[in-house]
């Protein structure tokens, strides 16, 4: 009777957890190489839904980032998340308690991007032709597979990589 009761509560759980939405069980883990960590560099997370997707793969990344501010980015301040380099540690983590969670959730977002402020001269291409753009599955997507928690992204030089890649086939 108690192992029953205890299997209906296990599986309880992992039901709910599974309706949970948001960022799900997975937490974002943004490296930053040496040098990046040393530079004031912003990167910005922004979730999007399908709807959205074309317009931020094919957007400006430089006119994104230039002053005045990019009204594409002026208006997404809501349900991006900054991280700035610089002045603190090489490793932020957004844990899946953080707020802007539930903000990707409400927006029903389908895409992760990460937009990165580095460097140098580049050349603005669309998708993740352009260096310092990453499109990835959102941190909920069952195309991360049921046993990855962490994707690890590293903010570098001369690029963004992710160093946890979504199951074969899912969504490239």
């Amino acid at each position: 009777m108690k192992t029953a009761l205890l299997k209906s509560i296990v599986f309880g759980l992992f039901f709910i957890n599974l309706l949970a939405g948001g960022c799900s069980s997975r937490s974002v883990n943004i490296i930053a190489a040496d040098d990046i960590c040393k530079k004031s560099i912003e990167v910005h997370l922004v979730g999007v839904n399908r709807y959205e997707k074309d317009t931020w793969e094919t957007m400006s990344m430089t006119d994104y980032w230039t002053p005045p501010e990019n009204q594409l980015r002026k208006s997404a301040k809501a349900y991006t998340h900054v991280i700035t380099f610089g002045q603190g540690p090489c490793e932020i983590v957004l844990d899946k308690k953080d707020p802007i969670c539930s903000i990707w959730k409400s927006r029903k977002a389908e895409y992760l991007l990460i937009l990165a402020d580095l460097r140098g001269i580049f050349s603005d291409l669309p998708g993740n032709a352009d260096a310092r753009r990453l499109s990835l599955p959102a941190v909920n997507s069952d195309d991360w597979g049921k046993l990855t928690k962490t994707i690890n992204i590293r903010i570098e030089g001369g690029n963004i990589v992710p160093l946890t890649i979504p199951k074969e086939n899912s969504f490239f």
